[in-house]
């Protein structure tokens, strides 16, 4: 039987801490607007609530799985095939908002493509470069798979347009990489590439 993995208290009673602090700013940031609206002081409160209840119910099932498992290639192909078709998506026929096409409406939820493809790079980064920790700077070797997958996803990203939602999928893919042990210079040097594009 495999070893219950154990959560990290320190950093969920952060993520709690953070959560209680939007909710109370939420409030205080709404409660104008809402009854310049002709809605109750706690409208948008209430809404906050509802969705941090939820967000904590997510939170209690995600923490017991073993993401280990994530690393698996039929998961990860799955994440990254949906996310993809889920941007593709939402550019050709996704509602326009304020020029960007970056939402689907599902049953009254506003789901956006971008988050979902940001955790599908992240878990794929992760995985690649467990196996290919030992090679790290053969970049063709190492990085080139992942350089491929981030340069598709934060492309399509980017013609919704959303620069931001794809500067923020290159950091992260960056640091993870850096702190993977790939040599400064090679960072240094696609960041140079790439900061004209964004």
């Amino acid at each position: 039987m495999a070893r219950k993995l154990k959560y990290d208290k320190l950093l969920f009673l952060a993520t709690l801490l953070l959560v209680g602090t939007s909710v109370v700013m939420v409030y205080s940031a709404s409660a104008a607007l809402a009854m310049q609206n002709q809605q109750p002081s706690y409208y948008f409160l209430f809404k906050q609530v509802t969705w941090v209840a939820l967000g904590v119910c997510l939170l209690s099932l995600v923490m017991r799985v073993d993401y280990r498992n994530l690393k698996q290639p039929v998961i990860i192909w799955t994440a990254l095939g949906v996310s993809i078709a889920a941007l593709v998506a939402v550019f050709l026929v996704g509602p326009e908002i304020s020029g960007s096409r970056r939402w689907f409406a599902l049953g009254g939820i506003g789901v956006q493509p971008s988050e979902l493809a940001k955790v599908a790079v992240i878990i794929f980064t992760a995985a690649t470069l467990e196996r290919r920790m030992d090679k790290i700077d053969q970049i063709t070797y190492s990085l080139g798979p992942i350089a491929l997958v981030t340069a598709v996803v934060c492309g399509l990203i980017v013609i919704e347009p959303d620069f931001g939602t794809a500067f923020t999928v290159l950091l992260i893919v960056g640091v993870m990489v850096f702190v993977a042990g790939l040599h400064y210079r090679y960072l240094t040097g696609s960041i140079l590439v790439m900061a004209p594009l964004l």
